[in-house]
């Protein structure tokens, strides 16, 4: 009896020393520990917190497989993933985009090796908010204020930021820019967006400029303190900016601002809306990247728990709504699953 149990034991040491790793982590291709860092926002904030989340998922699905989160930033993100200084991270599509194609005044230089993995992770639009007295309800009417010599006050994002280039690429769209404004005889104030709010309640501007998710706090004091009407885009301009700097397109269905998000507003809003999306360096071993997104994909119960953001990720679309080209082992799952033809 003593020799059996001595040999059953024998055979489970051995076993344990010879099997694979994968047997006694999960089934998802990482056959050896592997550890890799995942950029994210700064530490504490929701970016952080939220990697730091779906980080822990992963680990706890795939014990093999460790994604350690650092601090970055939208801006510098996908730069420190092209380069490899990080292996994954969090992205904004129209940065990444303008990171992908060098694209000034942001970058200096184009960033070619950073892929992605999938999105929508949170969304953020364009809000261009104006007086009600002033009568514009469309960025054409207050594009045609500006071709006719009209005096107009607005205020911007900060100089430096990831949102005044975009803003900047709308205007150029309708024929227009913020020199044009001041040519004109108007006013421009570049403005972090808490400043904004006291200088649209004090009326030293009438028109404001801001890209927020929803809804956003700023909009909505703003909305509070005077009779406003939220601008829309056209569809034109839209898709414009969905193929420049890869925007969510109208096809998604999510490039409005719903009627009722804010005071007074009766119907939804056409704009201009990036998405979050999930980055990896175009070296990450296409297994690794298989892993992650088969992990994301198939456990979005306990995704959507992380973050009320995640909710927008959408397995059968997280493909789609992407400004860089698919991570090969990205690509791999989406057309294993069925998602991606």
């Amino acid at each position: 009896m003593k020799k059996s149990i001595r040999l059953l034991l024998g055979l489970l040491v051995l076993l344990t020393f010879t099997l694979p790793s994968s047997v006694f982590a999960g089934d998802y291709g990482v056959s050896k520990p592997t550890t890799m860092t995942w950029v994210a926002g700064g530490v504490g904030g929701g970016w952080y917190v939220q990697a730091g989340g779906i980080a822990r998922m992963i680990a706890e699905t795939e014990p093999n497989l460790i994604l350690k989160v650092v601090p970055g930033g939208g801006v510098v993100n996908p730069v420190r993933v092209s380069k490899g200084k990080d292996d994954i991270g969090w992205g904004i599509t129209f940065v990444d985009k303008m990171a992908l194609k060098g694209l000034a005044p942001v970058y200096k230089k184009p960033n070619p090796d950073v892929r992605s993995l999938g999105g929508i992770f949170g969304i953020y639009h364009i809000h261009v908010l104006g007086a009600a007295d002033k009568g514009v309800t469309t960025m054409a009417q207050l594009t045609d204020m500006v071709k006719a010599g009209k005096k107009i006050r607005v205020a911007a994002p900060m100089k430096g930021t990831s949102d005044l280039p975009l803003m900047n690429t709308i205007l150029d769209f309708y024929g227009i820019s913020l020199d044009a404004i001041k040519k004109a005889g108007g006013k421009v104030f570049h403005a972090v967006y808490s400043d904004m709010v006291n200088l649209y309640k004090d009326k030293h501007v009438d028109f404001v400029f801001t890209h927020l998710g929803l809804p956003g706090a700023a909009i909505t004091e703003m909305s509070v303190s005077r009779d406003s009407s939220l601008i829309s885009l056209s569809d034109k301009c839209l898709d414009h900016l969905n193929a420049e700097l890869g925007t969510l397109s109208r096809e998604s269905g999510r490039s409005f601002i719903p009627k009722g998000t804010y005071k007074g507003q009766t119907a939804d809003i056409p704009t201009v809306v990036s998405a979050g999306e999930l980055i990896a360096n175009k070296n990450v071993p296409e297994n690794i990247a298989y892993a992650i997104t088969r992990i994301i994909c198939e456990n979005t119960e306990e995704l959507y728990k992380i973050n009320p953001a995640n909710k927008n990720f959408i397995p059968e679309t997280g493909w789609k709504n992407v400004a860089l080209p698919l991570h090969p082992g990205a690509e791999k799952y989406y057309k294993e699953a069925g998602f991606m033809q």
